[in-house]
């Protein structure tokens, strides 16, 4: 929803959700960002969402923000992913209560600090805590081999200098079929940019990826609308029929 230069949401975008709102659709937001790191997004405030599927299905919210599920890292998986990182001398980030990278950031942490505008945490250590998901930052276009042969978890490579570790046969798609049952609900409309929208799209009865997004994504899409820059959510749901048209005043 927000572009990825001044990390704003554009006035197309927010009266688009607004409409959408009104018009009785369920609206939710379905992230890699772990609940701590979406709050500090202000996007949650926005206005009154039905459900958030964060950490790529790993934590999944009411509407009110209370927890419905979440599932955790198993020990093995940590270590084993510190250790080839380590190897590598590539950075961790562990999602938990509080957030510690492994080591000094480095090129490609602040690289991909800066396209997301996020906090850096302090440099800490694993001592067993309870971890919902990791980041490992690498080269961009890295395929992070190593890391997929680490039993239990998936490697989702990022848009930037980065790869989400997340829990093996969940994603973002199963957190949103936990939030469809919860409204008697069977079908839902996705919007994505990266690979880790991939098996929503797949789930979805309507998958829509922006024009910023990633290739492989675009090619699964059902429709490719233009760029978040662009009024590509506007744009789509015209296209959709979701809404009728309205002034856009740039």
């Amino acid at each position: 929803m927000r572009d990825n230069v001044n990390h704003q949401v554009s006035d197309s975008t927010l009266k688009s959700l607004h409409i959408l709102k009104e018009s009785g659709y369920k609206l939710i937001i379905s992230s890699g960002r772990g609940v701590d790191s979406l709050m500090k997004t202000g996007l949650m405030e926005m206005l009154k969402w039905d459900g958030y599927v964060c950490n790529n299905g790993q934590t999944i919210l009411d509407a009110d923000g209370n927890i419905l599920f979440q599932v955790s890292m198993e020990e093995s998986a940590v270590l084993q992913t510190l250790e080839i990182a380590k190897q590598l001398n590539y950075a961790v980030v562990l999602k938990s209560k509080t957030r510690v990278i492994s080591k000094e950031p480095d090129e490609y942490v602040l690289k991909s600090q800066r396209f997301f505008k996020s906090v850096i945490p302090p440099v800490g250590t694993y001592d067993g805590q309870c971890v919902e998901a990791m980041i490992v930052y690498g080269p961009r276009g890295y395929n992070y081999a190593p890391f997929l042969e680490i039993p239990g978890i998936n490697v989702l490579p990022g848009e930037s200098t980065y790869a989400d570790l997340t829990i093996a046969d969940v994603s973002k798609a199963t957190g949103i079929e936990y939030l469809l049952k919860q409204y008697h609900l069977h079908q839902y409309i996705a919007f994505g940019d990266s690979l880790n929208d991939v098996e929503m799209f797949k789930h979805a009865y309507i998958s829509v990826a922006m024009g910023q997004g990633n290739p492989l994504l675009k090619e699964i899409a059902t429709y490719v609308t233009t760029s978040i820059d662009d009024d590509g959510i506007y744009k789509a749901c015209l296209h959709l029929g979701l809404f009728d048209s309205f002034y856009v005043d740039y």
